[in-house]
């Protein structure tokens, strides 16, 4: 039986996850399969649940427009029906962890350290909710996080040891 962990994943795993065609996607889709398999709990911040939505729908955008050189209405919808999807799976396989003033609050005090805003909300989400990782590909992130975090191959490494 392995530990119990709670993994806040950052938005850019999340879209590796959903996009194929990133570079992390084979690693981010590992994480989650054993994460899952092992019965860990997955979580997102809220706001990143906002941004893979839009982020998944405007890359499908994108490569429908460097293949063809133009974007259907067709396209366009079907590229929104994806990141639906994305937001529908997410719903289903993690938990999200919910923002008030005081995690914009704590997140503003993370300035100091690391000044993306976005990635100091996710920071504040991994405090409020009590996650044992933040997993990230953000270097700079991983650099400067106040809280435990990894990267994907990382978090890997310590799922793949927690199941021997």
């Amino acid at each position: 039986m392995s530990q119990q962990l709670a993994l806040l994943l950052d938005t850019n795993v999340w879209l590796d996850y959903y996009l194929p065609w990133r570079s992390g996607h084979a690693v981010a889709q590992r994480l989650i399969v054993s994460a899952f398999k092992q019965n860990q709990t997955l979580a997102y911040a809220v706001p990143s649940i906002k941004d893979v939505f839009y982020m998944v729908a405007a890359e499908h955008k994108r490569a429908e427009r460097a293949a063809t050189g133009a974007l259907s209405e067709s396209a366009a919808r079907a590229a929104t029906v994806a990141a639906w999807g994305c937001v529908n799976n997410m719903q289903e396989i993690a938990c999200a962890v919910p923002l008030d003033h005081t995690d914009v609050w704590i997140a503003s005090k993370q300035r100091v350290l690391h000044g993306d805003f976005e990635d100091d909300l996710v920071i504040a989400a991994a405090m409020h909710g009590k996650a044992d990782y933040l997993v990230t590909n953000d270097d700079a992130l991983l650099r400067h996080c106040p809280v435990a975090a990894l990267s994907v191959s990382d978090m890997c490494t310590v799922l793949e040891q927690l199941d021997i």
